[in-house]
């Protein structure tokens, strides 16, 4: 019997682009074509509450399993599951690259989405890496919400000094009306909100 062989698409972009709509939009069309998928978050993504689902800003949802440590994903990951889908990859760490690269000599389709750059433009590890080593990928934009142009960057619009990364992170937004972040297009990325 042949091997099947790996395949990697990363879905990346800014915040409020749609990565999680559209990564449950190609999972529910796999579970419609009777493919075994497998959808895991980390356990800080609680931002429309706990729970074992994947929510989208749009109110999108789908089911997934919680995880904390990267390596969960390999000891979780079924042998008949065809496609792994991974959301909010960014806080899995580079640790996602191995484990990643591992399923793909496995022969598994995987589908991971991420935030490609931080909130003050610098490359979020691991989601760049991942971009470089996939088959394809898809990079979304948002809008700028002051502009209403097409957005590449979130900012990181709170005046608290002590905004802690790992406790108000993007992953953790309850809504748009209480973010701490802005999608930004490149001419207003540097203007004040």
């Amino acid at each position: 019997m042949k091997k099947a062989i790996g395949y990697l698409e990363v879905i990346a972009g800014p915040m409020y682009c749609g990565k999680t709509e559209e990564l449950i939009r190609q999972v529910k069309r796999a579970k419609i074509g009777k493919s075994r998928v497998q959808v895991f978050k980390h356990k800080n993504d609680i931002r429309y509450g706990e729970g074992k689902k994947l929510y989208s800003h749009t109110g999108m949802s789908f089911e997934c399993e919680i995880i904390d440590k990267t390596k969960e994903i390999l000891d979780k990951t079924k042998k008949n599951t065809k496609i792994i889908a991974i959301d909010e990859a960014q806080w899995l760490g580079e640790e996602l690259v191995s484990v990643v690269q591992s399923l793909l000599n496995e022969g598994k389709h995987i589908i991971v989405t991420g935030l490609a750059m931080t909130y003050d433009r610098q490359p979020f590890i691991p989601i760049p890496e991942l971009m470089a080593m996939a088959d394809k990928v898809t990079k979304l934009s948002s809008v700028c919400m002051i502009c209403g142009d097409d957005a590449v960057y979130h900012k990181r619009i709170s005046k608290e000094i002590n905004v802690n990364p790992l406790i108000n992170d993007p992953s953790l937004v309850k809504s748009l009306k209480d973010s701490v972040y802005e999608a930004r297009c490149r001419k207003c990325f540097h203007k004040k909100p």
